[in-house]
């Protein structure tokens, strides 16, 4: 709806008691706002993007045309409007707040803007700040430059370097799970983990850099979802188990053209190399960083994938499930992708291996969690 006409339906109803500028606040008769609900409202010029534009590789700004509710008031962006930020630290995901006294500030705290309290303050957005530092180039960030895959132009190293513009959500354009941190939205519309998935979900969430990667020989906790303790850890990590760790943050596995997409931008048909152990940590090397900011997204551990294969044309009882029951069928597959770190030349962004039974499992073998975007009216 035009801000103009939303404004004048406002006052229609007798809702607005004052507004004070084009680019200020709309004050609410007392008690109206409660029965209209208008101090969650969200209204944007363009409802299929976010509120937020990044400007610089440290500042992100409210677009113009956005009405955000927040206590007894609309606050009202008739330009472009920068949000106050603070220091920025590499890998850390930052929310967006609306506060009372009018201010719109950014705070790594998922409750409350330093200052502020949840009373005084609502959470409408945020951002990840990505492991690709401001002013990174072509050449030291060594981002492909030719080859079969993504070229480079410094442009689109731009756009993650700092805060990742991928990245960016509100409250009504966002990952579709509980908590939208360390994700970064393709081309193709799902919203991707950055990071591997650590072996603590239930305290570090599923994409978190600088945590360690759960593999089969890192093994990652069972989550409360699923019986978990906060001690107690998986004897594995099979397709089932990548399957809890991500629906216990309400997340999938990645479809293979979904991984695909994201995986677009990395330097193809090249591994990693060095000890066939599980990698460390989650981080940034040079050489597979997507075009979305994915870090470590091809030639160091496959993640498993949704789909499905067979092999063979025998039917018989398959005892697969970890003693929860048996598949009738052919050997069953699920698809390995992006390649580890052994994979040399065969790795990449359309690397995919069908050879492992959802039982299989290995230092190799990974998660890299996904969801569907949320696109509210």
């Amino acid at each position: 709806m035009n801000l103009s006409k939303f404004i004048q339906l406002l006052n229609f109803f007798g809702v607005v008691r004052s507004e004070r500028s084009v680019t200020g606040e709309v004050e609410f008769t007392p008690g109206v706002i409660a029965g209209l609900a208008l101090s969650d409202s969200l209204i944007k010029a363009d409802r299929a993007s976010p509120a937020f534009v990044k400007t610089t590789a440290n500042t992100i700004s409210v677009k113009a045309g956005t009405v955000i509710g927040i206590a007894d008031r609309l606050l009202r962006f008739a330009a472009n409007t920068p949000v106050t930020m603070p220091a920025l630290v590499a890998g850390t995901d930052y929310a967006i707040y609306a506060c009372a006294d009018g201010s719109i500030r950014a705070d790594a705290n998922w409750s409350a803007p330093a200052g502020y309290t949840t009373a005084n303050s609502r959470k409408i957005g945020g951002f990840h700040y990505s492991l690709t530092a401001p002013a990174t180039t072509l050449v030291d960030g060594q981002f492909a430059t030719s080859g079969n895959g993504m070229i480079w132009t410094q442009p689109d190293v731009d756009l993650i370097a700092g805060i990742n513009a991928w990245s960016i959500w509100d409250a009504s354009f966002r990952p579709n799970c509980p908590d939208p941190r360390g994700m970064a939205r393709t081309i193709g519309g799902a919203w991707v983990d950055i990071y591997f998935c650590n072996t603590d979900v239930d305290v570090n969430g599923t994409s978190r850099a600088d945590t360690n990667v759960a593999s089969g020989t890192v093994l990652p906790k069972r989550p409360l979802a699923f019986g978990g303790n906060g001690v107690a850890a998986y004897s594995n990590m099979t397709w089932w188990v990548a399957s809890e760790l991500a629906h216990a943050a309400g997340k999938r596995l990645l479809w293979e053209h979904e991984f695909i997409d994201a995986a677009f931008g990395v330097t193809e048909a090249v591994a990693l190399g060095g000890a066939s152990e599980t990698i460390p940590s989650t981080a940034r090397e040079p050489r597979f960083t997507s075009k979305y900011g994915i870090e470590q997204a091809t030639g160091h551990i496959h993640t498993w994938g949704m789909d499905s294969g067979q092999a063979g044309e025998t039917y018989s009882w398959q005892a697969i499930t970890g003693g929860r029951g048996s598949s009738y069928t052919t050997p069953h597959r699920r698809v390995l992708l992006g390649g580890n770190r052994a994979l040399g030349s065969n790795a990449g962004s359309r690397c995919s291996s069908w050879s492992s039974a959802p039982s299989g499992s290995d230092w190799l073998i990974g998660l890299r969690a996904a969801c569907d975007h949320l696109q509210l009216d």
